[in-house]
């Protein structure tokens, strides 16, 4: 037998490898700068979040990280291109009819035609079994009544509670399989809490207080969420310039924009707390009403929104959503769904109608979140202001899991949303807390 010498099997390889390499390094192109990009199609011409789409035309060039595709606003994970097709994947929500545009170095275009996206949604329950008494332990043992909700970056839900026979804020979380009380007491006024808000950078938990105009609470995940009392420092005019009738403070919401927390109280005043030394000072004067929701956009962290009650004066904001510009809070609240609440109407937010609309949130695109309260559904509105229902049946109460024709809430109260787009219900009626992922 012939021997064969090893060595060259290695050699023969590394150059045939070579020479694949040096045709792959040929077969690249570069945008022309110089010359349009062109749009020809795109297939399929429709689908849902996550779904594999391919854009076809000319000029793309093959470097995958010099493009970008948006569906809307929404932006799309490009996986590669040959320079005539683009391989992307389809985003979250891109909102209502969306046109499909690729964008590479200053160039700019649009497909003419507009790509048909299906919402997936799913509800499911998180923990509760309709009992109102608080109870801790597993989340298939724990009963809760919740009223507010909020998220950490951990995965950390926090409930505050003030039904069912005592006072209280919990932490639930899904991976540990676990709700546990942060306090909890039998009667007010400790804290009396409503509304929460958390600093996602440093996870620390304010809780308001909102009985007493100076106090709050906070939770440090650094000291094992103990609850330590924070008293805002106001100026004697501040103070006393806030009427002593309407001195409850609702909500409180960290503002990412500037770093400070917001409060406002039922007399219509916008307090700006700093969260280390808490030094407070009055800064807007609003419309006067009982407050049930209260959120800061992340994709605007100036924007302060709010939803109030049918006591509300002037009569404009009654039952509404309405936003303030903290970069100038002297303009005041602007209102910006229709007048006139009890009601249910989808379409552009100038258009829309709520009944009752209590909680409200954000995910990262900039897309609200709504508790219809006496609609019984949770309402989506979008970055570019269209209003949906994307889970829930408008005006018929009731519990049921599964997608956003057969599920069912009674009264739905607070509501959160994570780092991932999954919105948390504190589904009051139901006395548990539900979940909705949208794709």
């Amino acid at each position: 037998m012939k021997k064969r010498n090893l060595l060259t099997i290695p050699l023969i390889l590394l150059l045939f490898l070579q020479g694949c390499k040096d045709d792959v390094a040929t077969t690249k192109t570069d945008h022309d700068a110089s010359k349009p990009i062109v749009l020809t199609s795109f297939y399929p011409t429709e689908g849902g979040a996550r779904d594999k789409i391919l854009l076809d035309g000319e000029n793309f060039g093959s470097d995958a990280s010099k493009i970008k595709v948006y569906f809307n606003n929404a932006k799309a994970s490009v996986v590669s291109s040959s320079g005539e097709r683009i391989y992307a994947i389809v985003p979250r929500l891109p909102g209502e009819n969306p046109r499909i545009s690729v964008v590479i170095g200053e160039d700019s275009v649009v497909y003419n035609d507009h790509f048909v996206y299906h919402t997936q949604a799913q509800v499911s329950t998180v923990t509760g079994n309709g009992e109102t008494a608080f109870k801790a332990g597993t989340l298939s043992e724990a009963q809760v009544y919740g009223k507010y909700l909020e998220l950490d970056a951990e995965g950390n839900i926090f409930m505050s509670w003030r039904d069912g026979g005592s006072f209280g804020v919990a932490r639930i979380n899904e991976q540990q399989n676990t709700v546990t009380p942060l306090y909890q007491v039998a009667s007010a006024p400790y804290p009396y809490s409503n509304g929460l808000t958390v600093d996602r950078a440093t996870g620390v938990l304010t809780v308001s207080h909102e009985s007493v105009i100076e106090v709050f609470f906070s939770f440090d995940p650094r000291e094992g969420w103990y609850p330590r009392q924070r008293n805002a420092k106001f100026s004697a005019a501040d103070y006393n310039s806030i009427v002593p009738a309407d001195r409850y403070a609702n909500f409180v919401s960290y503002c990412p924009y500037d770093g400070y927390l917001y409060t406002r109280f039922r007399d219509g005043k916008v307090a700006k707390i700093h969260p280390e030394t808490y030094e407070a000072s009055i800064v807007c004067q609003g419309p006067y009403g009982s407050q049930y929701g209260q959120a800061i956009n992340p994709a605007k962290p100036w924007l302060l929104y709010i939803t109030l009650h049918s006591n509300a004066n002037p009569t404009e904001f009654r039952q509404g959503i309405s936003v303030l510009d903290l970069r100038d809070p002297s303009k005041g609240f602007k209102r910006l769904n229709a007048p006139g609440g009890s009601a249910f109407r989808d379409g552009p937010l100038e258009e829309a109608l709520f009944n009752y609309p209590k909680d409200i949130k954000f995910d990262n695109n900039g897309n609200m979140f709504v508790a219809d309260y006496d609609n019984h559904c949770i309402r989506m509105v979008s970055a570019d202001n269209i209003v949906t229902t994307v889970a829930g049946q408008p005006g018929t109460s009731g519990y049921k899991d599964g997608g956003p024709i057969e599920s069912q809430f009674y009264r739905p109260w607070g509501i959160a949303v994570n780092e991932q787009g999954d919105i948390y219900i504190a589904d009051w009626g139901n006395a548990r807390i539900r979940k909705l992922v949208i794709e």
